[in-house]
């Protein structure tokens, strides 16, 4: 069918900056892994960044007074380029609804518009979501669909994706040991402490209900640890701060919740450049450079949504919504995830 843009009622610039400002409001009110790697708007179809290990480095070495420094070698990293997969969703506005509406104000009709941006605006950031959890506890960008499947390997060593040998399920397991374990191997890999410890509020209870958290009244009898109490622990153990997480979308939860994550300090969803772990990058569409979009260079980048309506019978109205994104890790054992619970 062919349409066009109903710039009448609102232009496609508009429409996109309503579009954008939804999807700020939209991961705050949810919360979002963009704290751990957080949004990057690009001009490109790729994404481009360093690969490398942000770890310890070679030491210099000491020299006599008059004697040149000796040479050092480079921390190995490598360029990655990564092309971008584009996703985007479509909202019928069919015949029968507009002739519903054919009494009603203009206000009216751009509300109900700007209603169903709004929902596919949270299709798609609950998909980039998901994708984002997929790249944390994996370490690979894995999307397998019947009409497109990739599978982005960002290298994280086989040490950073763990299961715990006895499992919390059992109270009398030292949590707090294995969380040791696992700071012990964080640090030993990149020579820098974890600045966040995420989970799900089952993984709380379930260290929560750990003996050794237990309060042991005199005369008998105990108590499982308050959320405070864990935390003060936690603190007291050199562990960094507890994110609880427990994100769901149509296609199921985030961040499954029989684990954990050790994680760099979380960041605004908008400072790439605030964490070495990695980042979301959003490409730049062929649908944001169409003229009729009226959108500046340093615009076209990120989601766009422009409204359609077909010139021809039945003259349907369509919403679409159209993006490049992905989340990459370009340091991946700057990610360690121990799996603690059954499943």
């Amino acid at each position: 069918m062919a349409t066009t843009l109903w710039s009448e009622l609102i232009t496609p610039a508009e429409l996109t900056g309503y579009a954008r400002a939804a999807l700020e409001d939209y991961e705050a009110s949810k919360g979002t892994l963009a704290a751990f790697l957080p949004n990057r708007e690009v001009p490109d179809i790729e994404a481009r960044f360093i690969k490398g290990n942000k770890g310890l480095v070679e030491e210099a070495s000491f020299r006599a007074f008059d004697a040149e420094p000796e040479e050092g070698s480079r921390e190995p990293r490598s360029r990655v380029r990564i092309e971008l997969p584009a996703i985007g969703q479509t909202l019928k506005v069919s015949e029968w609804a507009q002739l519903r509406a054919r009494n009603a104000t203009d206000d009216e009709i751009r509300n109900q518009v700007l209603r169903d941006a709004e929902q596919v605006v949270r299709a798609i950031a609950d998909r980039i979501e998901r994708l984002r959890g997929t790249v944390l506890v994996t370490g690979k960008a894995t999307i397998d669909q019947e009409n497109f499947a990739i599978e982005d390997d960002f290298g994280r060593s086989a040490s950073h994706t763990v299961t715990a040998p006895q499992l919390w399920d059992d109270a009398s397991v030292d949590r707090l040991s294995y969380l040791e374990t696992l700071l012990d191997v964080y640090r030993d890999t990149n020579g820098e402490e974890p600045g966040a410890l995420v989970m799900s509020q089952r993984v709380l209870r379930a260290l929560a209900t750990g003996d050794q958290f237990k309060t042991v009244f005199t005369g008998g009898g105990t108590r499982d640890a308050t959320q405070e109490q864990v935390f003060n622990t936690l603190s007291s153990a050199g562990l960094p701060p507890v994110t609880i997480y427990d994100r769901k979308t149509r296609g199921g939860r985030v961040i499954p919740n029989n684990v954990l994550m050790l994680l760099p300090a979380a960041v605004s969803p908008t400072d790439w450049q605030g964490t070495d772990l990695g980042a979301t990058f959003w490409g730049q569409t062929l649908t944001s450079m169409d003229d009729r979009y009226k959108l500046a260079p340093s615009e076209q980048p990120g989601i766009v949504v422009g409204l359609f309506r077909g010139d021809r019978p039945p003259m349907a109205g369509e919403t679409i919504a159209d993006a490049i994104a992905e989340p990459v890790l370009a340091n991946a054992d700057l990610s360690l995830v121990a799996t603690v619970l059954a499943a």
